[in-house]
């Protein structure tokens, strides 16, 4: 029996308990998640010059799901020192303990190719780790799709770009026309090697680190996904779809995050490597 079920019907508080128990769902229900165009701005929020930049569409891979699409021009004003079109679900920016994320991109055939760096899928820091790199970055680098991992365990007064560590992981080149559906699982924790972390790409594990330092101190951790330019563009526009933002809690697994994907259609249990 869910015994915290069974208290809030009892207790006849079934819409607060809801609530406050949403972060230990299978999958959270009450943060990110599919949304109408209408209701978008209730649960995500958009970094964009223009808000024109984001859309609903149907999924390109003929699913017939609702996707977004998003777009930037190189002519677009920066936004937060930078040229973007990335959303984020709101309400969500924890500090330490067990998240999981899902999130899944699809990159277009008109995609063209250049050795700047377009990042695609980020866990960002928040404002406790300023001008030091997102704890996780998928990016696109030339042909190829890449993920930047950065840690700290000095405090946020000592932490600099110097002396944080950064591991690159190579996932291969690029495919254009497919989704690729991230998975992770992170244990946030400040203390000098306490953290874990593990991913999955379209159910590859591609990488899986315990009792690690996995971020910085005191960072909150909040996903985005969407198209991000470090430096320069490169090119005069780019053009993303991606899924909506999932999250999960303590009970989560692999397979659930997948089940709520694009790549639910040839990700299952037996194809999840564990």
């Amino acid at each position: 029996m869910n015994f915290t079920r069974h208290f809030c019907l009892a207790a006849g508080m079934l819409a607060a308990c809801l609530a406050a128990t949403g972060a230990y769902a299978q999958v959270d229900a009450t943060i990110g998640g599919t949304v109408d165009a209408s209701k978008f701005s209730t649960r995500y929020g958009l970094s964009s010059a223009s808000t024109a930049n984001l859309t609903f569409v149907s999924d390109p891979a003929g699913s017939g799901r609702t996707v977004l699409m998003t777009r930037v021009k190189s002519t677009d004003a920066n936004v937060g020192a930078i040229k973007r079109t990335d959303f984020y679900p709101l309400n969500e920016s924890r500090t330490t303990g067990m998240r999981w994320y899902g999130i899944s991109v699809y990159i277009p055939s008109t995609w063209v190719v250049h050795p700047n760096p377009t990042v695609i899928a980020q866990i960002d820091n928040g404002t406790t780790a300023t001008n030091l790199a997102a704890p996780l970055s998928l990016l696109v680098r030339g042909n190829a799709l890449e993920m930047n991992l950065n840690s700290n365990y000095l405090s946020a007064t000592s932490a600099t770009v110097s002396n944080s560590t950064k591991e690159v992981i190579k996932l291969g080149p690029l495919v254009t026309n497919r989704w690729y559906c991230l998975v992770v699982r992170s244990d946030w924790q400040p203390t000098l090697g306490s953290g874990a972390i593990t991913m999955w790409m379209n159910g590859e594990k591609v990488y899986n680190a315990s009792n690690s330092t996995n971020s910085y101190f005191g960072a909150a951790h909040t996903p985005r996904t969407g198209l991000m330019f470090p430096g320069l563009m490169g090119v005069t526009e780019r053009t993303l779809y991606t899924d909506f933002i999932r999250l999960g809690g303590a009970s989560t697994t692999a397979l659930q995050m997948y089940q709520v994907s694009p790549c639910a259609n040839f990700i299952g249990g037996n194809a999840i490597q564990w």
